[in-house]
């Protein structure tokens, strides 16, 4: 297997790792390529606003369900049949949503592809975890967020152009084949990824890291914490608190606020794979603690900004926050037995959905309650708490480092 060479340390990215990022890429196609033409699916319909949400919400509520169920089914029924699963799924429901006649066959639809994609995100976390050694983990664990921010950022822009062109029921096509894609790339490579796979050599599992009994309970709920904390940021604040707050306080107009919230994105896929080599090399905890911290900061920054100019600043300071996600799925996957990992990654599906999903409901009602500042404040405040809680709950003996193995 021929592999990417990182100039820094002569580790290497295995070439299995950027085909799981790509089959990333295409199922991930289903999670809002939909959404810019919700007003057409309303329009086609004749639905209420409630009902377009629900639209939308039935997507990430299926996939928050499947996520704990997910990594004890990859290991009870195999990788690999559990794709298969899920990637028919995928595809079956992409097809019914091309042909829906009616909103209960929409919403059935979506709720199928959001089954199907927290099925296929575990079990493409787990596979990228057993292709890395422990001295790469991080940096391998990296592409899964890139390939996951860059299709969210990317397929609102697809859906919105195809759809002004072919209507919105096209992109369920879309969809389709791309899961098509997805799942050749992912039916080729399972069978010769070795998911017992320790990272270490001779296979055996790194003991100084693995946590056992009470300590990897906390140290999970630990780590978990923070992955909520960071989702309840992104989509409580950046994507609903911020827009409102930068519109009212600041008198900015749609495309001002748009190019904020795509500066955060972009920046934050800049540092991903780098933030990945500095947990591999200075520990996870130490990572995650940092960025935590940092973007408490930077909402916190945000009060202060008062024009479009130190808005956009802000914004990309806060995006290079992003740099410590893939130390936490790291950390979750070194923690256990390799024979355990999938299980563990499954919470991190499952915290990541949790806080994407209350986050803009707390944020908001704050905001109603109060104001977008105290929104912003609060969400501060579960930034800085997660921190601490990791700081004093991960073992430090989590961020042993690992020598780097010979260059393959």
């Amino acid at each position: 297997m021929i592999s990417r060479r990182t100039a820094s340390t002569g580790a290497a990215i295995p070439g299995q790792a950027v085909l799981l990022a790509f089959a990333t890429f295409a199922f991930i196609s289903a999670t809002n390529i939909l959404t810019p033409l919700l007003p057409a699916v309303r329009d086609d319909f004749g639905v209420s606003i409630a009902t377009a949400g629900f639209i939308v919400g039935s997507f990430g509520m299926a996939r928050l369900i499947v996520d704990l169920p997910a990594g004890f089914l990859a290991e009870r029924v195999g990788h690999r049949r559990l794709s298969v699963i899920a990637i028919v799924m995928l595809v079956g429901s992409s097809l019914v949503g091309w042909l829906a006649g009616d909103v209960e066959a929409l919403i059935a639809a979506r709720i199928g592809s959001g089954a199907a994609v927290g099925i296929l995100a575990t079990v493409a976390l787990t596979a990228l975890a057993a292709t890395a050694s422990n001295a790469t983990r991080g940096r391998v664990m990296s592409l899964f967020h890139v390939a996951n921010n860059v299709g969210i950022a990317t397929y609102p822009l697809v859906g919105g152009l195809v759809g002004t062109v072919a209507g919105w029921r096209s992109t369920f096509l879309i969809s389709a084949v791309l899961a098509v894609i997805a799942g050749a790339i992912l039916l080729a490579l399972l069978p010769r990824i070795d998911f017992s796979h320790a990272g270490n050599r001779g296979g055996r599992d790194d003991e100084t890291r693995i946590l056992r009994g009470r300590p990897r309970a906390i140290a999970f709920a630990a780590t978990n914490l923070g992955v909520v904390a960071n989702m309840i940021h992104r989509h409580g604040v950046r994507n609903t608190i911020l827009p409102l707050y930068a519109a009212s306080a600041l008198g900015l107009g749609g495309v001002s606020i748009a190019t904020a919230i795509a500066l955060m994105a972009t920046t934050g896929l800049i540092v991903a794979t780098p933030g990945g080599m500095l947990g591999d090399r200075i520990g996870r905890r130490r990572v995650i603690v940092a960025g935590l911290t940092a973007i408490a900061a930077g909402d916190l920054a945000f009060l202060l900004t008062h024009d479009l100019a130190s808005f956009l600043i802000v914004a990309a300071v806060i995006g290079l926050g992003d740099f410590f996600t893939s130390s936490q799925t790291a950390l979750l996957s070194e923690i256990v037995p390799a024979s355990q990992r999938t299980r563990a990654l499954s919470t991190y599906r499952f915290s990541a959905d949790l806080g994407a999903m209350i986050g803009p409901i707390i944020l908001a009602a704050t905001m109603d309650a109060l104001s977008a500042e105290a929104a912003i404040v609060l969400a501060a405040l579960i930034l800085g708490t997660a921190a601490v809680v990791a700081h004093v709950f991960v073992p430090a003996r989590v961020d042993a480092t690992s020598p780097v193995p010979a260059t393959i």
